[in-house]
């Protein structure tokens, strides 16, 4: 088994826990909020409430998903005392695209003896060897209707003595939700247009 079918192992088993943690949580809520959910929907007509309680239930998967995610990121960087091997984490959680784009900026470094360097996309810091937590996820933005699914996640990430606000934005690729670009809203860096600018820049050719 490889390094990464064991990331996708250890975060699909941490989904499982922490989705069976929350069905027992939600059994003890009391019989008004489903009440409250009827008296609700008689507001609304039977399709946008349809629309709505599609987009509601897709934003629990998202931010379910992407929490795991960064709680398995956050131990393997504890593990290996503020580093870790992320270019395996993109190819277990990233898309196609992500990935494609990351290859070429390697390519591009190795042949012309030049570095790309911004940030780390995954713990948004420019150096490693730091402790960080990952905390106040939030989904910002959900399209369910376009061709291409798509949602962002608004989240920060906290050193010791500071924090940095941060955005990352999905697709839906293959049945499940995969992260396509970073934001550092500290800093203002679109690490996708980064990589872009980094491959069309004819200085490092």
């Amino acid at each position: 088994m490889t390094k990464v079918n064991i990331i996708k192992t250890a975060f699909m088993a941490m989904t499982l826990v922490l989705t069976a943690t929350s069905c027992r949580e939600r059994a003890h809520e009391p019989a008004q909020a489903a009440t409250v959910v009827k008296d609700t929907a008689r507001l609304v007509t039977p399709d946008s409430l349809n629309s709505e309680m599609r987009a509601q239930i897709e934003r629990g998967v998202i931010l379910n998903q992407v929490h795991n995610v960064y709680r398995l990121l956050r131990s393997e960087y504890m593990y290996r005392g503020g580093s870790c091997e992320n270019e395996l984490f993109d190819k277990a959680f990233c898309s196609k695209s992500w990935n494609k784009l990351l290859m070429a900026v390697h390519r591009k470094e190795e042949q012309t003896g030049t570095l790309f360097f911004e940030i780390d996309h995954w713990s948004m810091m420019r150096y490693s060897g730091v402790q960080l937590s990952f905390d106040e996820f939030e989904v910002e933005h959900v399209d369910l209707f376009s061709p291409v699914k798509r949602a962002s996640v608004t989240f920060t990430v906290y050193e010791a003595d500071t924090y940095t606000p941060a955005r990352i934005d999905l697709v839906y690729e293959d049945g499940r939700w995969v992260i396509d670009n970073f934001h550092n809203l500290k800093y203002g860096i679109d690490v996708r247009n980064a990589m872009w600018n980094y491959l069309a820049n004819p200085n490092t050719i």
